[in-house]
């Protein structure tokens, strides 16, 4: 039962906050950093020893909304996959050659 996460919002129509709890990391993190940028909007409560936090926030946050759609042809989806492979390649090579210039100057520096 200890992988169990959840988020939950309570509102009570007419109020102007409401209590957000959440157990799921990436909540936890957006209700902490939206706490850093609006201190006065978000009041964190509580900060459990299992690292869930209960936060009051404006009703107005409260937003549903679907996933958007994309219709991409199979030459844009193709595409898409070769721009992401590039990046994905290029990052690999920054991170060997700065791997490689730390080896270079851990062996320089003995």
């Amino acid at each position: 039962m200890d992988d169990i996460r959840e988020t939950a919002w309570d509102h009570i129509s007419g109020e102007k906050r409401a209590t957000f709890s959440t157990s799921e990391k990436k909540w936890i993190r957006e209700i902490q950093r939206l706490h850093e940028q609006y201190p006065d909007e978000v009041d964190i409560r509580c900060v459990n020893k299992d690292g869930s936090i209960l936060a009051y926030v404006p009703v107005e946050w409260l937003r549903i909304r679907p996933k958007k759609k994309s219709n991409l042809s199979a030459e844009q989806i193709a595409a898409s996959k070769a721009r992401l492979e590039l990046a994905r390649q290029k990052r690999l090579d920054d991170l060997r050659k700065a791997d490689a210039a730390v080896a270079t100057m851990e062996g320089g520096s003995k």
